[in-house]
């Protein structure tokens, strides 16, 4: 007896040494309570934490084998990949007080959305003095624990923003390993310099700038024929007063990149970043928080949150079956997936830049409206492959999701593919553990009412709609804290072929 007793202990402590060794060490570089202890109901104070957390991630795990060229990871000397990740978080002072559900919310692009959407705060960012920043407390008056965490490699280094810190992928042998890099515009001001990053983002350099395989197009139109512009006529640099100084980060040409024209840059670039790292992060934050008994801000269920591109990151999640631990035990236990559309991204492919979203005007052709669109599973007869979000998922572990998109999404990101035939003529219906909703005639992100001087365009006419619906998101969020407490969530509210309610465009009438 006292044999098995020491068994179950040993085995007992090794598993938790198992679901430890994901998150290694955590340093705090600010702990402090907001609003000078403002209690919020029953779950009382709350307190802010920031600071950076390192993962060990096991390349020999096969549930890690999804992730492009982990293979080719460095690591330490337990033959473990090392990566570090900023973190934020709000939570009750009193844990016993807690909900005992932590809300995910992955970064767009760095960012914070999730006080300004549920809390309705008019303040980005956190100020732990600052009322502006927490809104009306909504997540804190549900005992929620808010959690933020890096997870995005392309992110501009910045104290605003969430950033991580990805190893490099090199050959066995040390060697770098090099290929091709795709960079577009579409100019809208004349300018002389573009960043090969998207947006604001930080992009791949160029490993030799001579290679005849770098090569300048311009076009007139998405589809229009690529004109090759003379390689002499422009160099990779920064333009400053009239003279260009080489930097590996930007192109530059004299004459001007156009206004109104498309610009696309294929280039030679080396030392890819094992980008799909950066899921893991997602997977393995709340894994720790729910499994290591140790954790700062522990919690019993998890929940993530995605808007627009995040969204996309969530079923990129799913389809890759990272719900799923190191340990094979359940990640979340919810998904609120925001005007994501059809879509996925450039998540977890070598020289991937996450923020590229195959926009109608800009980041055109990158992987993000494909195959499959549909939970179930569908056969794309281009190709002859079945598949479906939920394929490769473990079957035992996946959450329970919320699908939301609006009038846009509809209109600009696929979003009817999500409950279509591939060829578009019959309804697909969810699965049991999803919810998909429509907020009609909403655009892609909540705008302000009444509309700022910015907003206006002409006498009378404001640039974007007023419509007033984080009132939904808020609504669906409690809907979903409750949903994974067993107790069923509106059912589903979108058009439908079956009813009349989907129509093609040409048969749309007023």
């Amino acid at each position: 007896m006292k044999t098995k007793v020491i068994i179950i202990i040993l085995t007992m402590i090794l598993f938790n040494m198992e679901i430890s060794a994901r998150v290694s060490k955590i340093e705090i570089t600010n702990r402090e309570v907001i609003l000078n202890g403002k209690e919020f109901g029953q779950y009382g104070a709350y307190e802010y934490i920031k600071g950076t957390v390192w993962f060990e991630i096991d390349p020999f795990n096969l549930r890690n084998s999804a992730i492009t060229d982990i293979e080719y990871a460095p690591l330490n000397g337990q033959s473990m990949i090392v990566f570090s990740a900023d973190f934020e978080v709000l939570q009750p002072i009193d844990l016993s007080k807690g909900s005992g559900i932590a809300l995910v919310e992955v970064s767009n692009r760095g960012g914070k959305f999730s006080l300004n959407y549920f809390n309705r705060a008019t303040k980005r960012g956190i100020s732990p003095d600052d009322p502006e920043c927490f809104g009306d407390g909504l997540l804190m008056r549900n005992g929620l624990t808010i959690i933020w965490i890096g997870w995005q490699w392309d992110v501009p280094q910045s104290n605003k923003l969430l950033n991580i810190s990805l190893p490099i992928a090199k050959m066995p042998n040390g060697k770098e390993i090099s290929g091709l890099v795709r960079s577009d515009w579409m100019v809208k001001q004349t300018v002389n310099t573009l960043k090969l990053g998207h947006r604001n983002q930080i992009g791949y350099p160029v490993s030799d700038a001579r290679a005849l395989e770098n090569i300048l197009t311009v076009r007139k139109g998405r589809n229009a024929k690529r004109d090759t512009i003379a390689r002499n006529s422009w160099q990779f640099g920064k333009e400053k007063n009239g003279r260009i100084s080489f930097n590996p980060y930007y192109i530059s040409m004299y004459q001007g990149f156009e206004a109104g024209n498309i610009y696309e840059l294929v280039y030679k670039a080396e030392n890819p970043v094992i980008v799909g790292l950066g899921i893991t992060a997602i997977r393995d934050i709340i894994d720790y928080a729910k499994n290591d008994t140790t954790a700062i801000f522990p919690a019993r269920i998890g929940i993530a949150a995605g808007v627009s591109q995040t969204g996309r990151f969530l079923r990129h999640f799913i389809y890759q079956n990272f719900n799923t631990t190191e340990s094979g035990l359940k990640a979340y236990d919810g998904l609120m997936i925001i005007t994501a559309g059809a879509g996925r991204g450039s998540f977890n492919h070598r020289f991937a830049q996450p923020s590229r979203d195959a926009h109608r005007y800009s980041a055109f052709f990158y992987p993000t409206d494909i195959f499959p669109f549909t939970s179930r599973n569908q056969i794309d007869y281009m190709t002859a492959i079945t598949d479906g979000l939920f394929n490769k998922a473990d079957k035992n572990n996946l959450p329970l999701i919320m699908h939301i998109n609006t009038g846009y999404e509809y209109w600009g990101r696929a979003a009817s593919l999500i409950h279509l035939s591939i060829d578009g003529q019959h309804d697909i219906t969810p699965f049991a553990n999803e919810r998909i909703y429509h907020i009609a005639s909403g655009q892609h992100f909540v705008y302000s009412f009444p509309p700022k001087e910015k907003d206006i365009m002409y006498d009378g006419l404001y640039r974007g709609n007023p419509l007033e619906y984080k009132v939904n998101y808020r609504a669906l969020l409690v809907k979903l804290t409750e949903w994974v407490h067993g107790e069923n969530p509106p059912p589903n509210n979108y058009p439908i072929i079956d009813n009349g309610t989907l129509v093609k465009i040409e048969d749309l009438k007023y």
